[in-house]
Order: structure tokens, then C-alpha cells, then sequence
């Protein structure tokens, strides 16, 4: 495979958590990068940095063939269990969406002869996961392989930084003496920083031996979540958190009746509930030997978060 000349980058998902990182990677490298966004209005701090910022949505075909016009390479960033524009089926199955999504991605990308394209997922993505998301996310992998275009995967686990869920919650949990904790706190974590995570995305991105390839993404500590929580209350100048756990089967029961409610993509917490019981552990070497950086350690990536 040979490198690609790329200078313009698309980021779909731009308006959240990765994507926002992304798309500050590839500014500080030089891209000229667009971003897309449900919302443009969500981004104007983008905008304001030197990114275009166009309106689309991934259920939308012709948003995403517009978006991509022009463009080298796409970085997808999306989160289907996340609250979908006002209008939308909030009990669509969100694996569905997804796949619809980037169906609609690759239809723009062949229209526009954009031939790269790079995707975040998550830790533990294979074909007999237990859960549905997760089976999905592998799903959607391999029909990307399939796709013809040269795509890379990134595969992260608990990603640490401001602005990711998981995290913050985690965050919530080590500054309160006493935290409720969904499950037994033993299930383990690789931990990357998003601003490593970040640097693989583009790093990636002209290097043809990532062509084709899921990549593990972590640092080497293997933590579970409790002692996760005690080491972030450390940073934070606090004593260990008295930690109260909680079963997961009484939600297990209640989820489809708060997915109703919520207006949660049907089957979204009953996924993340089956996922509580999987450890999210993996093999980050291979990218590590492509792109030589050293990630933070857990501690390190907090102290980042909280400007210690």
C-alpha cells in the first residue's frame, strides 16, 4: 500500500467528546478540516479556530455526500447512544442507526473518491460479545474492511479526559466520600487519555501500514474501576471513597421501561448493563510500534484533567 497525500480532513462527530480532540490534533498538524455537525451552533468555538463547519447528520445521505465533497480523508467519530436530533425515533435500534449511518458515509466517500477513512469503536469489539452494542460495533468493523476503502480501526478503553462520560462520572464518584457504583467495581480497564488517543487518529492517517487494521488502544496498566475511583480521589487530594455497589440486575429488569421513558435508544441500557460485565482489556503493542509514543499513565491522564 502506498502513503496518501492528505491535507483535508472531515471529522464526523466533531461536537463531541473525541471529535473535538481530533479536530485540535488536526489543526495543530496543519489540516484544513471540516467539521459536521447536527447542530452547527454546538461548534462555533470550532469554527471560531479555523475549522468549516457544515450541517449534516449521519442518517442523512445527501448531508453526508455534501460534507465530504473536496475532501482526502474522514475520521468518524459518532455515538449512537446518545440522544438523536428532535424528530428522530428514539427507539430505533441504535446498532441499526449506526450501520445506516455509515452506509451513508461510504456512499459519500465513493461519490467524492475519498479513499480514507479512520473510526473509533471501543475495547472488547467481537463477533460473540454478549453485548448487542458490542456485536454491533464489530458489525459495522467488518463491513468497513469490506468497503474498499483503506480504514483504520482504534479500539479505546476507558478514555480519561474532560468531556467523556464514563469518565466523568468516574470523576463524580472520587470526589463524593460515599458513591453508589453500578456493579462490583472489578470488572478491569485499559485507560487512554484522549489526547493520545488523538494522536493516534491522525498520526494514522497517511500511514499505510494502518491501512486495513484494528488497533488496540491503551496504555499498560490493566485497573478495575475501584481502583480506578481511589487512585483519581488520590489526585484530587482525597481519602479513599466508601463505595456502595449496586446489583445490576433490579435495572436489568426496570431497562426496557426507562428506555421508554428516557427516550433511550431501545436496547442502549441494556446494553451497557451487559457490558458491565465484560473486562475491557486489550493489546495495544501493534500501534504502539507504528506510532512510538509512551501514553500517559492513569494517574498522569487524570492530573491532566485536573490541572495538577
Amino acid at each position: 500500500m502506498e502513503a496518501r497525500d492528505i491535507s483535508s480532513v472531515l471529522v464526523i462527530g466533531a461536537s463531541g467528546f473525541v471529535g473535538r480532540h481530533a479536530v485540535g490534533e488536526l489543526l495543530e498538524k496543519g489540516y484544513r478540516v471540516r467539521c459536521v455537525a447536527r447542530r452547527p451552533e454546538a461548534i462555533e468555538d470550532l469554527a471560531a479556530r479555523g475549522c468549516e463547519v457544515v450541517k449534516g447528520d449521519i442518517t442523512d445521505a445527501g448531508s453526508m455526500g455534501r460534507a465530504l465533497d473536496s475532501m482526502d480523508a474522514v475520521v468518524v467519530c459518532v455515538h449512537t447512544l446518545l440522544p438523536r436530533a428532535r424528530g428522530t425515533d428514539a427507539s430505533a435500534d441504535f446498532v441499526e442507526t449506526e450501520l445506516e449511518g455509515l452506509r451513508n458515509i461510504v456512499a459519500g466517500c465513493r461519490a467524492n473518491n475519498v479513499g480514507r477513512l479512520v473510526y473509533v469503536t471501543f475495547l472488547g469489539v467481537r463477533p460473540d460479545a454478549e453485548n448487542p452494542w458490542t456485536r454491533g460495533r464489530w458489525k459495522a468493523e467488518q463491513y468497513l474492511f469490506d468497503s474498499g476503502l483503506d480504514v483504520t480501526v482504534f479500539r479505546p478503553g476507558m478514555i480519561v479526559g474532560t468531556g467523556g462520560r464514563g469518565f466523568g462520572v468516574l470523576m463524580s464518584q472520587a470526589r463524593n466520600p460515599v458513591s453508589v457504583i453500578l456493579g462490583n467495581g472489578r470488572q478491569r480497564f485499559q485507560h487512554i487519555a484522549v489526547t493520545d488517543l488523538a494522536y493516534y487518529l491522525v498520526g494514522s492517517l497517511a500511514r499505510p501500514e494502518t491501512f486495513g487494521q484494528a488497533f488496540d488502544v491503551g496504555g499498560s496498566e490493566i485497573l478495575s474501576y475501584n481502583q480506578m475511583v481511589d487512585l483519581a480521589a488520590g489526585v484530587l487530594g482525597r481519602g479513599r471513597t466508601v463505595k456502595l455497589h449496586l446489583p445490576r440486575w433490579p435495572l436489568a429488569m426496570a431497562a426496557p421501561l426507562i428506555e421508554r421513558v428516557s427516550r433511550m435508544p431501545r436496547g442502549s441500557l441494556r446494553a451497557f448493563l451487559a457490558g458491565l460485565k465484560t473486562d475491557s482489556v486489550g493489546d495495544p503493542g501493534p500501534i504502539q510500534r507504528i506510532l512510538p509514543r509512551q501514553p500517559l499513565s492513569f494517574t498522569e491522564a487524570v492530573k491532566q484533567v485536573a490541572g495538577k
